[in-house]
């Protein structure tokens, strides 16, 4: 796919690519490339877009910014099969670009699903990962919350035939999703530059799937794999962690929130962000960015290498 001339004003940076798994991921890299790395990992359904007032407050700050768009997501392959998009999948594709691009000293920002499968990527390599922001996320299972529990939306989604009526015929989510979960309002452009990637027949087929992968209960697929990093979070103890939150978020309430200060007791916040919802980059982009700069610079040493000596216990 060809990025569209009318999508530059908006998202000017050059997508740049890489095998990972025998597919295509896209991803953009911005800043000097002996930075410190920060990555900028969306969820359903939105790409690197998401983060786009993010990366020049981050490149201005002396970071490197890399934003990926997952497999079956933005500019990456879109595959038509669910078997090759699971968190198990994503996690692999993302381990593969931060070995393929030898990431150090490495910095994850995830949000819904950026937080499970960047934790869980950071976990493979975890003696490169040094700081850790997450945003209205989860990485446990056994906690259902009212708008995973409810007929409307989300089980209506997630059955069988109707779900796919509604997810794949009427495109619910690729089409509306960042529009209908917005409290500043999306421009034209905006709103385009979501869907425009999944404007192909069928190529929509992630943000199917996605909701399909998430564990409600013990034997659900993706169950295993997000209690496999609910149970290896203690080996993030020593790992600087902020908790950035938008309470209004009926997805992924301030609850969520709660439960993850719990099992990373260590990090900082949560810190709330009043006047927005789910995708809470899109309502205060250049507010958290600054909040992620002010804590890398703060709890981060501005060398990589002593940086990992500096965290470790006498």
């Amino acid at each position: 796919m060809t990025k569209p001339d009318w999508l530059a004003p908006l998202f000017p940076w050059e997508q740049k690519t890489l095998t990972v798994n025998g597919r295509v991921m896209s991803y953009i890299d911005e800043g000097d490339p002996a930075a410190r790395p920060v990555l900028l990992l969306s969820g359903n359904p939105t790409w690197g877009f998401l983060y786009r007032d993010f990366v020049a407050p981050l490149t201005s700050a002396g970071y490197r910014v890399i934003a990926p768009d997952w497999i079956g997501a933005g500019y990456s392959s879109h595959p038509r099969v669910d078997a090759a998009l699971t968190l198990a999948h994503h996690i692999a594709d993302l381990v593969s670009l931060l070995d393929q691009l030898d990431l150090r000293g490495f910095v994850i920002v995830g949000q819904d699903w950026g937080g499970p499968q960047g934790v869980g990527a950071a976990l493979q390599r975890v003696e490169r990962l040094d700081a850790l922001v997450l945003m209205n996320t989860w990485l446990f299972t056994g906690s259902v919350g009212k708008f995973h529990s409810s007929p409307r939306p989300w089980t209506t989604w997630h059955a069988p035939l109707i779900g796919q009526f509604f997810m794949k015929r009427h495109k619910v989510l690729s089409q509306h999703g960042p529009s209908a979960t917005t409290v500043r309002g999306l421009t034209p452009d905006e709103a385009r530059a979501y869907h425009h990637v999944f404007d192909e027949p069928d190529s929509d087929h992630v943000v199917l799937t996605w909701p399909r992968t998430i564990p409600m209960r013990e034997g659900d697929r993706g169950w295993a794999d997000m209690r496999a990093i609910e149970k290896r979070l203690p080996e993030l103890s020593a790992v600087p962690t902020l908790l950035l939150w938008a309470p209004e978020d009926e997805v992924f309430p301030l609850s969520y929130a709660e439960r993850l200060k719990e099992l990373l007791p260590h990090a900082e916040g949560p810190v709330t962000f009043d006047h927005a919802r789910h995708f809470l980059q899109d309502d205060r982009g250049k507010d958290l960015a600054a909040a992620i700069a002010e804590f890398l610079k703060r709890r981060l040493t501005p060398n990589r290498e002593a940086n990992r000596a500096w965290m470790s216990p006498a």
